[in-house]
């Protein structure tokens, strides 16, 4: 399934692989305000038409990247007014078009940031990526939005993207270590992705002296995110405000060893875990691991990379699990959805060797 815009000067216009979309629907959620905890991106006409709107905005840039100032101790973009949006018919494209992520690989394929609560996660265990893909709802803005900016430049990243893979490629293959992308999804599609307990390795978060805006952040149905961060003897939940700083929510132990999984649970965790499989970005991360990690081919790097996704997982949906007050050891499909919404924003961010539109 793909997208095509209109081609631009005799230009051969580009697709969008929409496949990863299939199934979802989406509903933005009112007084979530959780994608505005950021410093979004912007190009010269929409800085120009933001200054126009608000003339005391600040820019700054950053990456080589013009982006819009966020409120300083981790706080919200500076139009996040009330938890909505001050500039919303001017918003950039970044804002529009979230919760899709668009990876510029060898080709341009689209996800969905599951971190956003406004995403259904009610299909996902019935998922087939490798069947027949279905339709989604709620998203037409959002792919308007992206296939409006697939121009002539965006083809150059691409074909940009295509030489660095051809030159990790030849370097791992020269180690013996290269596997094409559907090798690896072959071999592990029919192998089980969940970490048993040797397996089990989740990451310590920042603390909150590293930064606030470094922190997992998840929508709690409180007045700001949630987030979390390493503590003393625990991790410490923050309740983040808009204008800056944060509150102490509590200090949880996060589990030793993998929590145990009802049905449901381990049905969404593993779903979970081949949607990852399917995302270019996921590869395309995995291959830049693999050029600074001896030893193992591609595939059992992308093995050791699901289970630290999935250890995150376990770790953040115990500990959300605590936060309700319940023990976290023994978790069901809600609790999962819970995790995956406290990880998935994070994983995602990471490089590889293509770009994000």
């Amino acid at each position: 399934m793909t997208g095509e815009p209109p081609a631009r000067g005799g230009v051969p216009a580009l697709n969008l692989d929409v496949t990863l979309l299939a199934g979802f629907e989406f509903a933005c959620r009112p007084g979530c305000g959780l994608c505005c905890f950021t410093s979004p991106r912007v190009d010269g006409g929409e800085e120009r038409q933001l200054g126009k709107l608000s003339p005391a905005a600040h820019f700054v840039s950053h990456g080589g990247e013009r982006r819009i100032e966020a409120r300083p101790d981790g706080g919200a973009c500076q139009f996040l007014t009330q938890l909505k949006c001050a500039v919303h018919d001017a918003r950039p494209a970044p804002c529009r078009e979230f919760p899709i992520s668009v990876h510029i690989g060898t080709r341009l394929q689209a996800t969905v940031v599951l971190s956003c609560p406004g995403l259904r996660l009610d299909p996902f265990p019935q998922r087939d990526p490798g069947g027949t893909p279905t339709s989604f709802s709620g998203l037409d803005p959002e792919i308007s939005s992206v296939l409006a900016r697939l121009t002539p430049a965006v083809g150059r990243r691409l074909a940009d993207s295509e030489r660095r893979r051809r030159r990790i490629a030849r370097e791992l293959g020269e180690q013996g270590r290269w596997l094409e992308d559907e090798e690896v999804r072959r071999r592990l599609r029919s192998q089980p992705l969940i970490p048993r307990p040797g397996e089990y390795s989740p990451q310590e978060p920042p603390s909150a002296e590293d930064g606030l805006e470094l922190l997992p952040m998840f929508y709690d149905g409180r007045k700001g995110p949630a987030a979390l961060a390493q503590g003393l003897g625990g991790w410490e939940a923050l309740e983040l405000s808009a204008e800056g700083g944060s509150e102490f929510i509590g200090l949880m132990v996060p589990p030793e060893q993998p929590p145990a999984l009802d049905r449901g649970a381990h049905a969404l965790l593993d779903a979970y875990l081949h949607y990852w499989l399917e995302r270019d970005a996921f590869l395309g991360a995995v291959h830049l691991e693999a050029l600074s990690t001896p030893g193992g081919d591609v595939g059992e790097a992308a093995l050791r990379d699901l289970h630290s996704i999935a250890s995150d997982v376990l770790a953040r949906a115990s500990v959300r699990a605590k936060l309700r007050g319940d023990d976290g050891r023994q978790l069901g499909r809600a609790d999962i959805e819970l995790g995956i919404r406290a990880t998935d924003q994070d994983w995602l961010d990471r490089p590889t060797w293509g770009s994000r539109l």
